[in-house]
């Protein structure tokens, strides 16, 4: 199952801080042109798909769980269209950064208020952290904006692109000024129930926040998730599955305050959208649970505030660079000290860059997160020096204040990747960057591609 729930407050907490950090991205990049995308949306078969909305947003990741979430709280820097009746779209203003394409939900209009952009706006110009968390997003959760198709595949210019991971969006950077035309994306409908939740007497459970879990059977093994759909004014909620490649027995049941009820058994195969699901709770109707108080915001707790999130377990494997002959690998990783560990047991090294042809291959291919890479000046300060004994070549530095750091430049010793196109930035064992970089790249050299 790809569904990975997080605390609501965490997520809030990740909202803002991917804003605040989109914010600095675009403050830099705003004077530079930007670009447009624009092609066709196609399904399996080659037929157009209308009336989809889709999006470019800009790259934010806090471990490879969220790599590239929708946040809602980056909605407003996000790049939007709507496919014509041929499946035509042309997306523009994209700024010059790390981006990725995806659809969203088809009724994403309806899910923001009409004048949140206004609001963030204006809390950003006067620098109101509290006014950009109570914009009117924060009661929206993950599963208020699941897209209703996942995108398989972008072709651009003869070139087939692949998601990098589970959540159907696939990363990108668009230079200054640049214009991709022609481009062709594949998708296809998601896996998905739709159900209505009903009180003894027929009433419907009107505009409700539901605990929904369901456990699932199949020849392979078994397995259980959960999420937290929400019901409309008739008691009816969406719920996507990501479970797609087995046939399975489904159990589905929804919670709501003190009441429970389970739906019959129900067996879906791949690709299944399934309607008619009804659940009935043995009750009278009860009256609505009020919402909870919105948390004050308080910026001077968030660095105490965040806590490193667990990484979920996923597969690693050795990518041969053909220019170079070396094999790459990103990792999962508690700190840099355990990524040195992991590669030293494989006989690697944390990544060493050598030139901008080989930085523009990793983003290509790892996308722009917050990576460990193999640069630090422990052995003589300001000093520079690579972890395999390479010489320094090529440097690809943000400014030393970007992330406004509580030390100076001079008092940090380890390096990053960062969301902002892949540049490094020094970081200290203090950093709140620190704590958000769980993922390293490790490098081997002559090696056989397959090895």
């Amino acid at each position: 199952m790809k569904h990975s729930f997080y605390p609501k407050g965490l997520f809030l907490l990740i909202t803002v801080i991917s804003l605040c950090i989109g914010l600095v991205t675009r403050s830099i990049a705003q004077e530079e042109e930007t670009g447009t995308f624009s092609g066709r949306v196609v399904d399996i078969e080659g037929n157009p798909v209308a009336e989809l909305p889709v999006m470019i947003g800009p790259t934010m990741a806090i471990g490879p769980g969220i790599h590239g979430a929708f946040s809602p709280m980056n909605y407003p820097n996000t790049r939007r269209a709507r496919t014509d009746a041929d499946g035509r779209f042309t997306i523009t203003g994209i700024t010059p950064r790390g981006s990725y394409f995806s659809a969203l939900p088809q009724n994403v209009d309806a899910l923001f208020p009409s004048d949140l952009e206004a609001k963030i706006a204006k809390a950003t110009a006067e620098k109101d952290f509290a006014a950009m968390y109570t914009s009117g997003v924060t009661e929206l959760e993950t599963d208020d904006f699941e897209p209703d198709f996942e995108v398989l595949s972008i072709d651009i210019r003869g070139i087939t692109f692949y998601p990098r991971n589970d959540f159907s969006q696939i990363g990108f950077s668009v230079e200054p000024g640049s214009h991709i035309k022609n481009v062709k994306v594949t998708v296809q409908p998601r896996m998905r129930i739709r159900g209505r939740v009903l009180f003894k007497d027929g009433t419907p459970l009107r505009n409700a926040r539901l605990r929904l879990g369901f456990s699932y059977t199949h020849e392979n093994g078994h397995g259980s998730s959960g999420g937290s759909p929400r019901t409309d004014a008739d008691g009816y909620f969406l719920f996507f599955l990501d479970e797609k490649d087995d046939t399975a027995n489904y159990t589905f049941s929804v919670e709501y305050q003190t009441l429970e009820a389970t739906a019959e058994p129900v067996l879906l195969e791949p690709g299944d959208r399934l309607d008619g699901l009804t659940f009935t709770f043995d009750s009278e109707p009860i009256a609505p649970e009020p919402p909870p108080d919105k948390m004050p915001f308080d910026p001077s707790t968030t660095r105490a505030a965040l806590k490193p999130i667990s990484i979920p377990a996923f597969d690693a494997v050795w990518i041969v660079n053909p220019a170079n002959g070396h094999a790459y690998k990103r990792i999962p990783c508690e700190s840099r000290d355990d990524a040195v560990a992991q590669a030293t047991a494989e006989k690697a090294h944390l990544v060493t860059i050598n030139d901008a042809a080989e930085q523009s291959w990793l983003t290509a291919v790892f996308g722009h997160e917050f990576y460990w890479i193999g640069l630090s000046d422990t052995e003589k300060e300001g000093q520079w020096q690579w972890d395999n004994g390479e010489p320094v070549t090529y440097e690809n530095w943000l400014p030393d204040d970007f992330f406004s750091e509580s030390l100076e430049a001079s008092e940090r010793d380890f390096v990053i990747t960062t969301l902002a196109d892949g540049k490094w930035y020094a970081v200290s064992p203090q950093s709140l960057l620190l704590r958000m970089t769980a993922m390293a790249i490790l490098e081997k050299a002559d090696v056989l591609d397959g090895q």
